[in-house]
């Protein structure tokens, strides 16, 4: 193994030790600043998936929503069927009293 040249500083003097230029450190910034900022919304994202009671209670909450929209929208059908049901009881009531 040949040993590395150093200069009179102690340092090796390869381009690969050497300090970056002023916009080589400005461009690694902006690239790390990017790299953190994508790699925060990835734990993020992830976090999300993995939180089964809020996924779980979103369901429910769409769920509900959906099923208020449909009752808001078929109004009639809705007044309708719960004017059957009870009716329904009602002649059920009546022919009961009757048997007796």
């Amino acid at each position: 193994m040949a040993a590395t040249p150093y200069d009179e500083t102690g340092t090796s003097g390869s381009t690969l030790d050497s300090q970056p230029s002023p916009a080589t450190k400005a461009e690694l910034e902006k690239d790390i600043a990017l790299t953190r900022r994508e790699l925060g919304e990835t734990v993020e994202a992830l976090t999300e998936r993995l939180d089964v009671k809020s996924r779980a209670q979103a369901g429910v909450s769409r769920s509900l929503a959906r099923a208020r929209d449909a009752a808001r929208t078929h109004v009639v059908p809705t007044s309708a069927l719960a004017a059957t049901a009870v009716a329904s009881l009602t002649g059920l009531v009546v022919w009961r009293r009757r048997r007796r």
